[in-house]
């Protein structure tokens, strides 16, 4: 999470939108979730729409991680199964 913090700033949205048409949908989820937690939600927000329309199912966010205690997020279509942060 720290080198994507890092990076955030220099995301275009629009360009990252192009992007993620291009790959598999659950790492647009993943990728979404990961931007809000980094406080870079403005690069999250112009993916919510395509992940709300495209994907279909709820997916981890660690998929080697258990997920029988895993929150559910709605926006991103994940099942939250590991703690986030960025490293100060």
């Amino acid at each position: 999470a720290t080198v994507l913090s890092e990076l955030a700033e220099k995301i275009d949205p629009d360009k990252l939108l192009t992007a993620t048409q291009t790959a598999p949908m659950p790492w647009v989820q993943r990728l979404g979730y990961l931007l809000e937690h980094v406080d870079a939600a403005p690069k999250a927000r112009a993916l919510r729409p395509y992940v709300q329309k495209h994907a279909h199912q709820s997916v981890p966010l660690l998929p080697a991680a258990p997920q029988n205690a895993a929150k559910r997020d709605d926006v991103w279509k994940l099942r939250v199964n590991a703690d986030v942060e960025a490293e100060a």
